[in-house]
Parts: structure tokens; C-alpha cells; sequence
């Protein structure tokens, strides 16, 4: 054993280290190694989990190798095509006028039916849902049906026993004929039936000329047919399908209505190739082969007038074909070349270069046709298209046997092939599910195995502008839901990280400074007693839920500030003035004054801020009158181009200029005019300096105030308005605009109230940590205790202030609650400090409970996940780089 004689108390102590105290020292070491090893673990884990999740988003789609079937039909192209969603049977509607229906595996035919005997049908359609059809035949009628697959579960003991033994010997990989359908085995060992069935709604003659071309489209209030017949002139009649019940019966039936016939004046004299309906029937268009193209008005309990005409296509290039897809807002097209373009109707006034079709317009249209997709290019002509009923999936077929997957809203290619025995493709089917397409050409069909994967959410439309339907250009736009199942999805993550960022940034700008400030004087001007009570005071804020935050800034705060917005307004500025006012004030009073009522100080700067807050009321409601025509409100939903009381933007940019001219102010006034302006008031007496100080000040604010209204004054001749639209890489970055109760200045309230106690606590902290020699130094060399507080402790504790701001960055990015109860939840990018935003954080909280497992949505959500982790992520390592630097800086002191 170890002895050494303490040479003061002549005792023997150990020098060795008990066991119980090494053990210990060693389970600690092992616990906090673990403990650190195991967070890092889990970020990552976290980190690979996303990654995992949101990968699949980015996989190409898959296509299998054909595989070859007997042809249902031999050398002619039929009308449609259509096939279930078990991608075990299909029919095909043949120029005959003959359903065949027939088995997808072998080609097999299983049965026939004629749609009406007797008749020749001349042209046919398929409403966008793929079941409602109509048929044109030779003697002017039409004739409207719906054709669709059908699913029943038959007992086991009505099949034959042959039957079944043979399914559950290929354990459901194949279907089998069975009563003109196929029957299959599913997983749950249940026999399903698929058969077709085709229904006869109604046939009426409208004309007593051969229907050539005919289209349909499926209204809330009845379907709507229009057709185009030949005779000596061509007619384009349209008619309304109604449904009427019969009074005696009780039965409902249909009946057309009275066919109205288009104006076709100025139109080409030969036949038109194509007709196409948009999604509800407003809009008609008849195409030419030659590229020319005419849109026709179609308004309910109105004549239909041609709205607009032009060529679709430059000389030289043959429309080969047109085309709805899923929605029926988009139109496609394609032609000679391999060219296959897109395009969609967008407000007339905001149409780029006028539209696409450069002939006559109508004075009643308010859209114009825009060529917004430009999706492939494959040299040969393209001959047919078939859009997926279930999603912007667009097939076309080319002249070359080729085939090519495209999905029209983010014009990606998705999948190219060819048809193995070549030819021209003459028809195409994408199965209901995505999962197969069907080529048919003259002699040859092939089926295809098919993946999309998630063709939505692509990197491009995820961080990049896309042209969405109905939009005037390019935008970043989050939507996931919708009134109707065949909405445009849009997956942008633009507008979620802008809102993240924007409730951030006001959130520190509001509760940063504050912060700051509060720890630099609890630390270096308050005395030791009450800073031990100020402290466990101000973290005590931290214990507020951020629920209960939300909740109040939602149902309380909102509703207050928007019946007093120019209220709140002024009161930004009354109560830095007053403060400041009553600091330059305090120095006029007598030095034996002066040290009697320094115990009181903070009472005397909480008098002063009050005096603020209540001198805020009537200059608010002054300033409302003077300069927003009494209605600040009014005056911000004022848009430009109208008239009113609020067309001046005189009193907003008053507003806007006062901050950079309360600068420029103080800038110019500490380098040119303050040793001017104090000396003669040196010369007086020992209150000299001091009142010329606060003379000074009040001087300033005059000067700002002349300054600010000067520069409103110059920019509002110059026609500059701060309410208008001042677009900048797809955002909004006008400073002003609509007031709604729920926006970025509540929640940069509420959240700096949120992250003050966190700032707060790690500056003070990092404030004390510096060395009591440095400061008894600097004192010592003359400074003042704010000299000190500024050009030596606050340098010495950067690292720690740094750090203070990033933690408060990091609550505040992944804040949830308060963003989702107060800043409006509206996905758009709009620096309006008056108008909402929707983060990250809220959005996944929000959406995810309900997102499909599985979907796009749900990965995307996922997807946003990571965004978040990597942005916190990065921050925190520039953070740790910047404070490291400090540190640095800060031992060579």
C-alpha cells in the first residue's frame, strides 16, 4: 500500500484508488460512451429508415418482355379496346359493330354480341371512365351504351369438378373459360368470375346523315354526345342525354334532347380527322389532318360558338393523333414526326404569347389553348394513344412497332418498347391497375407486364416548377387531396420548405434579439440576487406546451391583432422609441437623483415601454386614417388596377421605408452631425452633452420620419405599389398583401415566445462562463460596464450565443403544433408577413395519418421527412464548424 505523510498535518493518508470508486468511474465511463454511441446510432438509424421509405420514389418504371397472343381480329383496327383489371380478359369494339370478347392470356374468343343488329356503325367513342360509349352509324344515329366487366364469386359447388381441380393445380397463376368469362382462384382460395356485359341505354336519330366522328363526355346532370355528319356540308350537332321518369311506372329513362348544330363558318371545306370532348363537355375540338384546329364553347342553356381557331401543327407536319387523358383538361396530340405534345386551356390573360393556336378569337373566350407538355420525340409518326384510367399515364403507339410510356405531368419518359414482329401499332390498352398494356397491330398483339412505380413524385416535380393544368406557367404547388379522384396530383416540396423557412426567420427576428438582449443584461447589469430570480423565471416559459401555445395564439391572439393590426403596427416602433426616449432622459436628471433612483431603473424602463404600448392606440388608429384611408385591412386586399379610397400606396410604402431610414438616420447622424450638434451644448455646464444627446435623438426621429415619407413619396410617382404581384423565381415576394387572421406575424410572436427560454438560457449561461479577469480589465483600462459587455465578454462567448441561435433555429424548424394551429396551413410561397405558410414539420403531422401505405403520398411525406432531417441536419454541422471557430478565437484571449 501506497502511504505519503501530508507535510502540514503530519497524517498518512492512501494514495490508492478505492474499488467501489473505480468501479464506479468505469460503469459511468461505459454508460456515457454507450449513451453517446447509441444516439448517434439511432440518428442514423432514423437517416437509413427515411432513406429506405422514400427510395422507391425515384426507381424507374418496369417493363416485361412481351408476350405474344392471338390476334382477336385480323387486318383491322378496331374502334376500342379495353381489358379488366385482373389482366385476365378484354374486349374490342370492331368496325362491324361487334363486341368480341376475348381471353388475354391465349387470345381465345369467348363470345360475340352485335351492338345493333342491322346497322353500320360507322365511328365510336369512350367517355373518359372507360365504361359510358356512344356509336355513330350510317343513318344518323347514335347510339349510347356502357360497356363494362363485371366480378361475381360463384358457389364451389356450381363449378365442375374438372374445372376446379385444374385451377388449384396452377394455384391461381391462370384464368380458365368458364360461361363466356374466365374464372380464377384468388389467394383466399375463392373461386372469382370475370365477365363482360354491354348495356343499351339509348339510340336516337339526330341527323339524317352517316355520323363520322363522335364524342362523349359524362356531366353531373346527363352525358353529353356531339357529332360530326356528312351529307352535301358537314354538321356538328351536339345533344344532351336527361334522364325523365315515367309518371305512370315510376321508371327512369333517357331521352335526347334537341340537337343544336355548331357554327362551322370560316372552317376548312374537306372532313375533319379528329373530335375530342374536355372533361365535362365545355369545350369541343374538331381537328384537321393537316393540323389545323377549332375549339367550340359549349355553356349549358347556351348556342356553342367557336371561341378560337388556328393551326395546332407548323406546315408540313400531318395531325396523325388527339386525344383526352385522365381528367379531360388535357389534350394530346401527336403527328408525322414522332412529335407528341400536351396542352391544357389557361387563363386568357395570362396565356404566354397568346396561346398556342395564332388565328381568330372569339371576344367571349376567357381561355386560350397553351401547348404546355412537350413530351417525346421519336421520328416515326405516332398512331395511337391511349390514356390510363387511373392516373397522367399517357401510351402511344408509332409507326415503327415502338411503344412508349410517358406521364404528362412531369413529361418523363417512363418506359419505351417494340413489338417483336414490327408493323405499325394500330391500338393500345393500359390496364386499370398500370400493371400491363396491351399493342395490337394489324397482325400481331403483344401484352406487356407493367410497373409505374410512382411516376408523381419524380425528383424534377419534387424540388422543380412544374406547369399544372389550368395554371399560366410553371409553379411550385403542394396539393394532395382533392374533390375529385382524377385531380392532378402535385407533390412539390418547394412550398413546404418555404414555409418552414419562412416561420422560422420570424420567429427569430421576433424572439432572437429578445432573447439575446435579455442574457446579456440578466448577466452583465443585473444584480447576482435578482439574476437568480429572473432566471428560473424566464426557463420556467419553456414548460408551456406548445399546444396550449398554438391553441392561444389561434383562438386568442388572432382575432385581437386583427381588429388592431395598425395598432400592432405602430406599436413595433412607439415602444423601441419610448425605451430609448426614456434612456436619454434619464441622463438629464442630477447625479444625486440619478444614484437614488438607480435601485428603481427597471421600474422606470417598464413605466417607459407602457407608456409606449398605450401612446400605440390613438397614433395607430391616427396613422389607419392618415395613411390607409381608415381601413389598413381594406387597403392591403386593394388590388392594383382598381379603383377606391385605397388606391394610393403612399401610406405601405411609408411603412416599409421607415426601418431603412430609422438606419440611414442613425448611420448619418453618429458620422456627420453628433460631435457638431453636442459641442455647444458642452459649453453650458455638465448637463450639456447630455441634453444635447437627447435633443439629438429627438432630432433623429424627426429626420427618419421626413426621410421615410419623402422616399414613399418619390417611389409612389414612380408607380411603385407594394401590394402588386412582384413574382422572383416563382414566389411572391411582395412585401404586402391580403390580411388573413392566421399568418407569419402571429407565429413569429408565438414561436419566439417559444424559443426565447432555450436562447435565453444557453447565452446567459455562455455570458457567465467568461472570465471575471477580462472584465475587471477592461473596467480597469477605462470602459464602461456596456464597452465591456460589448467589445469583450460578448466575443469571448460567440461560441456559446452561436450555439444559443442554432438550438433556437432547430426548435423552431421543427416546430409542429403552433405552425399547424396559427399559420394558416395554405402550401404557398408568399413573403407576405400578413398571409400564411405550411411547413414540413405540420404537413407530415397533418397528412400522414391518412396517407395510403405504400402510395406516392405516403413516401413523399416521407420524403419531406428527410428534407427536414437534412436541413436540421446541415445547420447543426455549420453550427458546430462556426462555433468551434469561435472557440478557437476565444482561448487565444
Amino acid at each position: 500500500m501506497k502511504q505519503d505523510r501530508n507535510i502540514f498535518s503530519r497524517r498518512t493518508r492512501r494514495l490508492e484508488t478505492r474499488k467501489d470508486v473505480f468501479l464506479a468511474d468505469t460503469l459511468a465511463r461505459i454508460v456515457i460512451s454507450g449513451g453517446g454511441i447509441g444516439a448517434i446510432l439511432s440518428v442514423l438509424g432514423v437517416c437509413v429508415f427515411l432513406v429506405w421509405v422514400a427510395y422507391p420514389l425515384f426507381e424507374p418504371a418496369r417493363v416485361g418482355r412481351p408476350r405474344e397472343d392471338t390476334l382477336p381480329w385480323k387486318g383491322a383496327t378496331p374502334f376500342a379496346l379495353e381489358v379488366d383489371e385482373h389482366l385476365t380478359m378484354g374486349w374490342t369494339l370492331l368496325r362491324g359493330g361487334v363486341f368480341r370478347v376475348f381471353d388475354l392470356a391465349g387470345g381465345a374468343i369467348l363470345s360475340e354480341k352485335a351492338l345493333l343488329p342491322g346497322k353500320k356503325m360507322t365511328c365510336a367513342a369512350l367517355a373518359l371512365d372507360h365504361v359510358l360509349g356512344a356509336a355513330g352509324f350510317r343513318d344518323g344515329s347514335i347510339c349510347l351504351f356502357r360497356a363494362r366487366f363485371e366480378t361475381s364469386f360463384p358457389a364451389e359447388s356450381t363449378l365442375p369438378a374438372r374445372l376446379k381441380r385444374a385451377l388449384r393445380s396452377c394455384k391461381g397463376r391462370r384464368a380458365l373459360p368458364f360461361h363466356g368469362g374466365m374464372l380464377q382462384l384468388t389467394h383466399g382460395d375463392q373461386f372469382r368470375l370475370q365477365t363482360f356485359r354491354v348495356e343499351i341505354l339509348r339510340t336516337e336519330n339526330i341527323t339524317g346523315d352517316p355520323i363520322r366522328l363522335v364524342a362523349l363526355a359524362v356531366r353531373p346532370e346527363g352525358p353529353l354526345l356531339v357529332g360530326w355528319s356528312k351529307g352535301k356540308t358537314g354538321r356538328l350537332l351536339s345533344t344532351a342525354v336527361r334522364e325523365k321518369e315515367d309518371f305512370m311506372t315510376g321508371e327512369t329513362n333517357l331521352a335526347f334532347e334537341t340537337p343544336a348544330e355548331f357554327p362551322l363558318a370560316g372552317l376548312p371545306g374537306e372532313d375533319p380527322a379528329f373530335l375530342a370532348l374536355s372533361g365535362e363537355g365545355g369545350d369541343c375540338f374538331l381537328a384537321w389532318r393537316d393540323g389545323y384546329l377549332a375549339r367550340f364553347r359549349v355553356e349549358r342553356g347556351k348556342e356553342p360558338f367557336l371561341a378560337e381557331k388556328g393551326r395546332l401543327l407548323p406546315p408540313g407536319r400531318r395531325l396523325t393523333a388527339m386525344g383526352f387523358i385522365l381528367g379531360g383538361a388535357t389534350l394530346a396530340w401527336g403527328d408525322s414526326e414522332g412529335n407528341l405534345k400536351a396542352g391544357f386551356l389557361v387563363p386568357l390573360e395570362k396565356t404566354w404569347k397568346g396561346g398556342l393556336l395564332r388565328g381568330r378569337r372569339d371576344p367571349r373566350a376567357r381561355f386560350a389553348l397553351a401547348a404546355a407538355k412537350d413530351l417525346a420525340r421519336a421520328g416515326a409518326a405516332v398512331t395511337c394513344l391511349a390514356p390510363s384510367p387511373r392516373s397522367r399515364l399517357l401510351a402511344a403507339g408509332f409507326r415503327d412497332g415502338s411503344l412508349r410510356v410517358v406521364n404528362v405531368t412531369s413529361q418523363k419518359t417512363l418506359a419505351t418498347a417494340r413489338a417483336p414482329g414490327g408493323g405499325p401499332v394500330a391500338v393500345l390498352a393500359v390496364a386499370p391497375k398500370e400493371d400491363g398494356i396491351f399493342l395490337g397491330t394489324r397482325e400481331n398483339a403483344y401484352f406487356f407486364s407493367f410497373d409505374s412505380r410512382y411516376p408523381e413524385a419524380d425528383l424534377d416535380s419534387l424540388f422543380l416548377p412544374v406547369w399544372y393544368e389550368g395554371y399560366p406557367g410553371p409553379i411550385y404547388m403542394w396539393q394532395t387531396s382533392s374533390a375529385s379522384d382524377d385531380a392532378e396530383p402535385k407533390f412539390s416540396l418547394v412550398p413546404l420548405i418555404f414555409g418552414t423557412l419562412k416561420a422560422t426567420f420570424y420567429g427569430l427576428l421576433f424572439g432572437a434579439p429578445l432573447a439575446f438582449l435579455a442574457a446579456l443584461y440578466t448577466s452583465e447589469f443585473l444584480k447576482r440576487r435578482m439574476r437568480s430570480l429572473v432566471k428560473p423565471v424566464i426557463e420556467l416559459m419553456a414548460t408551456l406546451p406548445s399546444v396550449v401555445l398554438g391553441f392561444l395564439a389561434a383562438l386568442v391572439f388572432a382575432p385581437f391583432v386583427e381588429q388592431r393590426v395598425a395598432v400592432i403596427l405602430t406599436l413595433f416602433f412607439l415602444v423601441p422609441f419610448s425605451f430609448m426616449a426614456g434612456a436619454y432622459f434619464w441622463q438629464l436628471l442630477p447625479p444625486v437623483r440619478a444614484r437614488k433612483l438607480a435601485p428603481f431603473r427597471l421600474l422606470f424602463v417598464t413605466l417607459a415601454c407602457f407608456l409606449g404600448v398605450s401612446a400605440s392606440f390613438p397614433a395607430g388608429t391616427l396613422l389607419e386614417r392618415l395613411l390607409f384611408s381608415g381601413n389598413i385591412k381594406g387597403w392591403l386586399a386593394w388590388t392594383p388596377g382598381s379603383r377606391g379610397n385605397f388606391q394610393s400606396p403612399l401610406g405601405g410604402l411609408f411603412l416599409l421605408g421607415l426601418p431603412l431610414s430609422i438606419g440611414a438616420t442613425l448611420l448619418g447622424w453618429r458620422l456627420f452631425l453628433a460631435s457638431r450638434f453636442r459641442s455647444p451644448f458642452g459649453k453650458k455646464g455638465r448637463k450639456g452633452p447630455a441634453a444635447g444627446e437627447a435633443l439629438g435623438f429627438l432630432l433623429q426621429a424627426v429626420l427618419a420620419l421626413l426621410l421615410a415619407w419623402g422616399l414613399a413619396w418619390v417611389l409612389s410617382r414612380a408607380g411603385l405599389d407594394p401590394r402588386a404581384d412582384w413574382n422572383f423565381l416563382y414566389m411572391d415576394v411582395s412585401p404586402l398583401d391580403v390580411y388573413v387572421q392566421r399568418n407569419a406575424l402571429i407565429v413569429g410572436f408565438v414561436m419566439g415566445f417559444a424559443i426565447i427560454p432555450i436562447i435565453y438560457s444557453i447565452s446567459e449561461d455562455a455570458l457567465a462562463a467568461v472570465p471575471d479577469h477580462l472584465r475587471s480589465a477592461s473596467l480597469a483600462a477605462g470602459a464602461t460596464p456596456w464597452q465591456t459587455a460589448i467589445r469583450i465578454v460578448v466575443p469571448t462567448a460567440m461560441s456559446g450565443l452561436f450555439s444559443a441561435l442554432m438550438v433556437g433555429l432547430g426548435r423552431a424548424v421543427g416546430e409542429t403544433m403552433i405552425v399547424l394551429m396559427a399559420l394558416g396551413n395554405t402550401p404557398i410561397m408568399d413573403w407576405n408577413l400578413f398571409n400564411g405558410a405550411r411547413t414540413l414539420s405540420a404537413t407530415i403531422a397533418v397528412e400522414l395519418p391518412e396517407a395510403v401505405k405504400g402510395s406516392a403520398h405516403y413516401r413523399t411525406l416521407f420524403m419531406a421527412a428527410l428534407v427536414l432531417f437534412a436541413m436540421t441536419f446541415a445547420v447543426n454541422t455549420l453550427a458546430e464548424i462556426v462555433r468551434l471557430r469561435f472557440r478557437k478565437k476565444a482561448v487565444q484571449l
